[in-house]
């Protein structure tokens, strides 16, 4: 692995495991055993590192985790793969969710580039949902689509931050975010229709499943 690489991968561990705010880049060199100039050779500051990681994600989780909408895969199927997408870069990259407005207030091009890449995300579910409703699982009105994908997207960008202010453990374990689907599902059920009702609570009782094997576990 080249160095730039490992940096930013030791940098994603140390933020994950202490924080962003209390991680210098000094620490980052310290931890890969490399000089501090060694890491400002590939990295001018933290705020360049982060923008790198930021990158990574929207790559990981635009181009090669999120379900494309298409004749092979069910609709049902498609929303519950992109739950899982995103949660999944939320775990890998839980840093960066926990501590999202300061991060984007502190480096203009990042916000940008999230931005951009949230209107695409956007888009996306919005086709998700679309999909849903013309294969009759889903029924919403068309001036409904655009809150419903916000409240959506709201619960997956903020549930970290939303569920470490309620508990005295702010320790992310994998049932937090299963427990973060069961919130997505339960804004969904509502919309269900009653032909895709077996299915959808096929899949809650899947999730719900999931949620408590991961507790036990933790």
């Amino acid at each position: 692995m080249k160095t730039r690489d490992k940096i930013i991968q030791a940098s994603i561990e140390l933020f994950n495991e202490h924080g962003e705010r209390n991680v210098t880049t000094n620490h980052i060199a310290a931890h890969l055993g490399i000089s501090p100039g060694n890491l400002y050779y590939h990295f001018r500051n933290k705020e360049d590192i982060i923008l790198s990681i930021y990158e990574e994600y929207a790559r990981n989780l635009l181009l090669e985790t999120f379900p494309q909408v298409s004749p092979d895969i069910k609709p049902l199927d498609a929303i519950i793969l992109y739950m899982d997408a995103v949660f999944q870069a939320m775990s890998k990259f839980r840093f960066f969710y926990a501590n999202l407005p300061v991060l984007l207030s502190k480096n203009p091009l990042l916000r940008e580039k999230y931005v951009e890449v949230q209107h695409f995300i956007s888009e996306r579910v919005s086709d998700m949902m679309l999909s849903l409703r013309d294969a009759d699982m889903i029924q919403f009105e068309d001036e409904e689509l655009s809150d419903l994908v916000s409240i959506l997207r709201l619960v997956n960008t903020f549930w970290l931050s939303f569920y470490q202010t309620q508990t005295m453990n702010t320790e992310i374990e994998s049932s937090v975010f299963y427990e973060g689907v069961l919130k997505i599902l339960s804004i969904i059920r509502p919309y269900t229709t009653e032909k895709a009702l077996p299915e959808f609570v096929k899949a809650r009782e899947m999730y719900l499943e999931r949620h408590q094997e991961a507790k036990q576990a933790s």
